[in-house]
């Protein structure tokens, strides 16, 4: 069994150097024709690998978690606003802190690989470390997903119940539960990588060795289908159906909020209502986008625990070119909940904007003062030119004003002049 490819349901990060030697290096080997058509079937295997690896790990990643890192850190910035407490956007919350730490680590380890041996041993010490993170927040993130559907699900066809089910401090313990059921699942692999060093000619260098634990046929095959089962079989079947009985309830609710359009109804009650529908469709949303991006990664899973099992023949490159694009598409779905907010929640959009404008008039504030601290403490000849300015204005207005009460004054010592004649 090809020990490459045991990693590739994490991330199979390899440079374009090795893989480019991989591609070309059969010019040394004795083959007979089939021997060659066979190589050629293989070179350009090797040769769709290096050009998934290249598009896939060189562009789309970067561009990917850069966009999808920068979309969580607003989510958590709208929904941490006291106006956003819900039980609700407390898991959405926490699902974008999972995503994001996901994809820093996968940004990371999109340029860091073991295979690399100019690396440091910091470096190697950091890669199948920031792995084992990376699996930890992905894991809680699958089952927080979990967790806001039941949630929904029980808002939605339990109303009574779920005023007092779904409260935000059940949230925050379950949030918990979650995070702790995964990182002790996901302990395991801290035990799976060692770092080895190698004596070179006349330099040493780093390399990342699977330890005697993981190799173990227990821990190989009871493990991995564990894991296949806990994090992958068992979050899609639960979310395929409690999506599928949330579609047939909003489908029941739109019936009926039509029938109740015939009869009186307030504006206020029309507006919750509507509101609650489109939070419903959201999550509905963020939920297929899930289904959809990580059913591939669990039909590869599972797969891989079946050839794994039975010690089938394989096509490693293959299976490395479709570990790729899964790994791309769990990444794509940690980095599009920003844009689903956004579209389906009005009070979502009406708090980013309020926050956005918030940082705006604050910069703004900024520049008015920031040139007025500047002209006061600046040389001494403006600030008596400043004084000097001052006191000619004050002058001024107080000459003004004596000249104003003179006027008045005289005009009514004219008026009791003409009175006294007169009488």
């Amino acid at each position: 069994m090809d020990e490459n490819c045991s990693n590739v349901l994490i991330s199979l990060h390899r440079p374009i150097s090795s893989i480019g030697a991989e591609i070309f290096n059969y010019s040394g080997k004795n083959m007979s024709q089939s021997d060659n058509s066979t190589m050629e079937i293989h070179n350009s295997v090797s040769f769709g690998l290096y050009i998934t690896r290249l598009i896939v790990q060189s562009y789309l990643v970067p561009i990917v978690v850069t966009c999808g890192i920068i979309g969580n850190i607003f989510n958590i910035i709208v929904l941490v606003n006291p106006k956003m407490r819900t039980s609700t956007n407390v898991y959405l919350m926490s699902l974008a802190m999972c995503d994001s730490l996901y994809l820093l680590f996968c940004l990371t380890l999109a340029f860091l690989h073991c295979s690399n041996a100019d690396l440091s041993k910091e470096a190697f010490k950091y890669i199948p470390n920031a792995k084992v993170l990376s699996d930890l927040f992905s894991n809680t993130a699958v089952w927080l997903t979990v967790c806001f559907t039941l949630e929904r699900f029980i808002a939605v066809r339990l109303p009574m119940r779920g005023k007092a089910w779904c409260t935000v401090s059940k949230a925050k313990v379950a949030i918990l539960v979650t995070f702790v059921v995964s990182a002790g699942n996901t302990l395991p692999e801290f035990f799976e990588t060692k770092i080895v060093q190698i004596a070179g000619n006349g330099s040493a260098y780093y390399q990342c060795e699977t330890t005697d634990f993981a190799e173990t046929y227990s821990y190989h095959i009871g493990y991995y289908w564990w894991f296949v089962a806990i994090f992958t079989f068992a979050p899609l079947v639960l979310l395929t159906v409690f999506n599928s009985l949330l579609i047939k309830s909003v489908w029941q609710a739109n019936r009926n909020r039509q029938l109740l359009s015939q009869t009186r109804i307030t504006g206020e009650a029309k507006k919750s209502n509507k509101e609650q529908q489109r939070v419903t469709l959201m999550l509905i949303s963020v939920v297929l986008i899930f289904i959809v991006c990580q059913a591939p990664q669990a039909i590869l899973l599972i797969y891989w625990s079946y050839v794994q099992t039975n010690d089938l023949p394989y096509q490693g490159d293959m299976v490395k070119i479709a570990g790729n694009v899964c790994n791309l598409l769990v990444q794509i779905n940690a980095s599009v909940n920003f844009f689903l907010y956004s579209y389906f929640s009005s009070k979502f959009r009406t708090t980013f904007k309020d926050v956005i404008c918030r940082c705006r008039r604050s910069d703004r504030q900024r520049s008015v003062h920031r040139p007025l601290r500047n002209t006061f403490r600046g040389k001494s000849a403006s600030r008596q030119s400043m004084t000097s300015l001052s006191l000619m204005s004050s002058s001024s207005f107080r000459s003004h004003r004596r000249e104003v009460h003179s006027s008045r004054k005289e005009a009514l010592q004219t008026r009791w002049s003409h009175y006294k004649s007169s009488v």
